[in-house]
């Protein structure tokens, strides 16, 4: 366990505060805290954090950030990338998986997938 008593802490790469806010109640819900960064900062963000073990990225905000994010996820604690797409936005999906995410989901799937996605063992 990390401090505070979580499992570690889920980074959410966005602006959009509705979409953080879902993301946030997923993320506790799953016994891990969350916090916020820009797409600009998540090379360094999870670099100096060890705690993180998952970045949620929003594909509306980290289209043009996606090489840096998946950099990201080969430091620290290799963080499981998952990005999050609109169910009719099928290029950010390709794109998304593309560039390296493990997992891409609908927003009207965080509250059932992205708790399972965190607990599950990583291969």
């Amino acid at each position: 366990m990390n401090k505070g008593g979580t499992k570690g802490t889920v980074l959410f790469i966005g602006r959009d505060i509705f979409l953080g806010t879902m993301v946030s109640q997923a993320v506790q819900k799953a016994g891990f805290s969350s916090r916020s960064a820009s797409p600009a900062q998540v090379i360094s963000t999870v670099s100096g954090d060890p705690s993180i073990r998952a970045v949620v990225a929003d594909m509306k905000e980290a289209k043009e950030f996606l090489s840096e994010i998946v950099e990201a996820g080969a430091t620290g604690s290799h963080p499981r990338l998952i990005a999050i797409t609109f169910h009719t936005d099928l290029e950010s999906k390709r794109q998304a998986q593309k560039a390296g995410f493990e997992h891409v989901i609908h927003r009207s799937q965080i509250q059932s997938y992205l708790p399972q996605i965190l607990t599950e063992k990583k291969p």
